[in-house]
């Protein structure tokens, strides 16, 4: 008989049709692989393979057609995969071994009875390594796919196509609190930190040029993009804190803020004493020296403006705000002494 293959097996129905074209007519019965005979020319529910096929008369049933063989083509189903969610600051492996789950003729393949290609993906980050999905090591996070071939080798037309999904996660990122100090107020400057030495990036110290600083100055504070931190000159002693947020570069929504706590002290003050004279006790007036002359403030000579001068008159001595120190007229002879105090503004 003349006989075709008119449906192939697909991954959703898994056999094929034969139709035989000749000869037909209410005179032929047609018969597959040695089985029934019957009149039908449409010989249905047939597995991958090469069928036989024979007609005979119906009126002489010992009149038998010669075999014809008809192939039923192969069928190959590449099948969807979900990979495991993968690190994308250090990248991985999402998914192995693509083939586990596609068939040849409805049966699991055999690696080395199909070829397997990459076809696509929604990142430059997602590839296919031999049969394995991988992600490559600074890929941000997101969700992506992956589209990968499979064809016979036998056939090599026989194909088919199947999508791998991807998850990508941002790396664990943990901004850690700071303690700086004691810090010189008058001077400022420094604090002695960097906010990044205890900040970790999953779950190793962070690399300065993988984040981002933000951070709004607070009061005397400010922490510099470069994970510094500054206090403004001429600080009163106190505790200050500031916050300060590092954001992933890689994923700029991966975020975590702590907060810098500074300790300011105030600058060393020292009033050294102080000897005048002599002074003619009849005229008094100016003792002929300024107290401030000789203090300090921060190991420097004072800025009188820096300092409140404070102070009891004693007897005939009297030290002014200004620093000078004025001796009563008519003052008997005589030494005579008076305290003062230097405070810091």
């Amino acid at each position: 008989p003349t006989a075709s293959a008119t449906t192939q097996p697909t991954c959703a129905v898994a056999t094929g049709t034969v139709t035989i074209s000749a000869p037909i007519g209410a005179d032929f019965q047609y018969n597959v692989d040695g089985g029934t005979y019957q009149s039908s020319v449409t010989f249905s529910g047939l597995t991958a393979g090469s069928h036989t096929f024979t007609t005979r008369r119906i009126s002489d049933n010992t009149c038998v057609s010669s075999a014809r063989d008809v192939k039923v083509g192969n069928y190959i189903c590449a099948v969807d995969d979900a990979g495991s969610s993968v690190n994308g600051l250090v990248g991985g492996t999402a998914f192995t071994n693509v083939l586990s789950n596609d068939t040849l003729n409805g049966v699991a393949v055999v690696a080395s009875d199909v070829t397997t290609t990459f076809v696509s993906s929604t990142n430059g980050g997602i590839t296919l390594l031999g049969t394995n999905v991988v992600v490559k090591a600074g890929t941000p996070a997101g969700n992506y796919s992956l589209v990968y071939q499979i064809c016979e080798v036998l056939n090599a037309d026989n194909c088919s196509t199947a999508t791998v999904t991807v998850t990508v996660v941002a790396a664990p990122i943990k901004a850690v609190n700071d303690v700086a100090g004691p810090i010189n107020g008058i001077v400022g400057g420094d604090a002695g930190i960097n906010v990044l030495d205890n900040d970790l990036l999953n779950g190793v110290k962070v690399t300065p040029s993988d984040v981002k600083i933000t951070s709004t100055p607070n009061g005397p504070l400010t922490v510099n993009t470069d994970g510094t931190v500054t206090v403004a000159e001429n600080t009163k002693a106190g505790e200050y804190t500031v916050d300060y947020t590092i954001c992933e570069v890689l994923n700029a929504e991966n975020c975590s803020t702590a907060t810098v706590t500074v300790t300011v002290v105030a600058a060393p003050i020292k009033a050294v004493n102080d000897v005048a004279g002599p002074i003619n006790g009849i005229v008094g007036g100016d003792a002929g020296i300024n107290v401030l002359d000789n203090d300090l403030l921060n190991g420097v000579k004072v800025t009188p403006s820096d300092v409140k001068i404070t102070s009891t008159p004693n007897g005939p001595l009297t030290v002014n705000t200004d620093g000078t120190v004025t001796v009563a007229e008519n003052t008997k002879a005589g030494e005579y002494t008076v305290d003062y105090t230097i405070c810091e503004v």
